[in-house]
């Protein structure tokens, strides 16, 4: 027998074409399968039309009629006659060939399966862990795909799809980037590289470490400074910047900068993160955090005038409201003193939102909030006693924005949909050039919800201030440096 024979065994093929499109509608289908349906529908008229009038049949009950608005089904039934099955009809082979052809090639299509996103790791287990807002679900035994870490505190170990296991140590952000590579952001993390896992990698702003099967740990900070110990086995470490690359065996560490790799040899006993500081390498960065609570720091939020409901002693509201009432922003300012002619290397806002009880969070779609530094300087000894919503620094009438002639924007961070609490933060370059820029000793952030929704019975958001019983205050973290 011809397998490629449409009639060969059969006078009509008609339970052939139905067993077959029984399986390829069960996700059954094989390529053999895939070839011989091809084969009958092509060269068989009659098989073409019992072919089509299944796969119309199908659609229909799936009662899909949006999706299936692409397939020109109804272009193809009307090139077909409309004598029953039984009857032979001669018409041009040619038209109808297309589009069994094309109505197969869509059923094919539409009926296979769909891949699955594959999670890139999964989040093993935690200790003592507290996280930030991260983009990743943080309940351990949570697979996870591409996104980012925050942990705040704590130890929280990853096992990717490669078996690299990782123990991020907090505060860190991590990262994942593949089923066998992350990159580190900040903090410290070390790893067990197991040999299926082999070329496992960890970036960071200024290098890239490839496993070669070993136990290693890298840390940085948020200026990518940083450095890598091998516990045992092999790393290759490359610069990004200069393209130099160092190989590092057990016991050997290497620090990075912006500039070179340094290799340090020997290292044994109890890993130090800093034996790679040498007289010639720049003084290891110090972290600080300020608060709005701190020195002459402050923190405060305005309404829009006629709006004489739902005020919070505890919580700073925003709101971006359509009308002209219930319009709301928040203004901190930090004492800089601590800094002492310190260059700030790496800066990061956090906020620790709650829900405020105003508003329903159901109602409340996506929201995007905007922070904002203050360059008029004459305007940094505002009070929270006696701000108001006209007299606010930098004002604007609209609840979404400020006057950009007297403030610049930092950053921005979204809250999902209906979501109003957790904890939220801004980073990176121009928040530190900003808080450098400072001559007063004073800094001034403005922190806006953008977005604005379609009615006013959306919820109102609040952050905790300087007199909230458990959530921190507006905190900024910063690495400093000597100028």
């Amino acid at each position: 027998m011809n397998p490629l024979d449409p009639n060969e065994g059969a006078e009509r093929p008609f339970e052939e074409v139905r067993d077959l499109c029984d399986r390829l509608l069960d996700g059954e289908f094989s390529e053999a399968d895939r070839a011989r349906l091809e084969t009958l529908v092509l060269g068989n008229a009659e098989a073409r039309r019992l072919y089509v009038e299944l796969m119309h049949q199908q659609a229909a009950m799936r009662q899909n009629a949006s999706r299936l608005g692409d397939v020109p089904l109804s272009e193809i039934l009307r090139t077909l006659p409309e004598e029953p099955v039984a009857k032979v009809v001669r018409f041009p082979r040619w038209p109808l060939q297309i589009a069994a052809a094309f109505a197969l090639g869509f059923a094919i299509w539409w009926f296979a399966p769909r891949p699955v996103e594959k999670p890139l790791a999964t989040l093993v287990e935690t200790n003592g862990a507290r996280w930030e807002n991260s983009s990743l679900p943080t309940v351990p035994g949570s697979p996870l795909r591409a996104g980012r870490l925050r942990l705040e505190c704590g130890v929280a170990r990853l096992v990717f799809q490669s078996g690299a296991e990782v123990s991020l140590e907090g505060p860190a952000e991590l990262e994942l980037q593949g089923p066998n590579a992350c990159f580190l952001h900040s903090g410290a993390l070390t790893a067990h590289v197991p040999p299926p896992a082999r070329g496992f990698t960890v970036a960071t702003a200024h290098a890239q470490l490839i496993d070669h099967g070993t136990d290693f740990g890298i840390s940085t900070d948020a200026t990518g400074q940083g450095q890598v110990q091998v516990l045992k086995g092999e790393v290759e470490l490359r610069h990004e910047r200069t393209g130099e690359t160092r190989t590092l065996a057990t016991r050997e560490s290497a620090a990075i900068t912006a500039d070179r790799i340094t290799q340090v040899h020997g290292v044994d006993g109890e890993p130090d993160r800093y034996a790679f500081l040498r007289p010639d390498s720049p003084p290891h960065p110090t972290t600080i955090m300020l608060t709005t609570a701190g020195g002459a720091g402050d923190a405060a939020y305005v309404v829009s005038p006629n709006s004489p409901i739902h005020t919070s002693d505890t919580l700073l509201l925003l709101k971006n409201s359509p009308s002209k009432n219930f319009r709301r922003r928040a203004y901190l300012r930090f004492d800089l003193a601590p800094l002492r002619d310190r260059r700030v290397e790496g800066a990061s806002l956090t906020l620790n939102f709650e829900a405020t009880g105003f508003g329903y969070a159901s109602l409340t779609g996506e929201c995007t909030f905007a922070v904002y530094g203050l360059t008029d300087h004459s305007q940094d000894s505002w009070s929270a006693d006696t701000i108001s919503w006209e007299t606010a620094p930098a004002f604007s009438p609209d609840a979404g924005s400020v006057d950009t002639t007297r403030a610049v924007k930092l950053g921005t961070f979204t809250t999902p949909r209906g979501v109003v609490s957790g904890t939220y933060s801004i980073d990176g370059q121009p928040l530190a050039d900003f808080l450098n820029a400072d001559t007063t000793g004073r800094a001034t952030l403005i922190v806006v919800r953008e977005t604005s929704e379609p009615g006013s019975n959306s919820a109102v958001h609040g952050f905790a201030g300087n007199h909230h019983p458990a959530l921190a205050p507006p905190t900024l973290r910063l690495t400093l440096s000597e100028k």
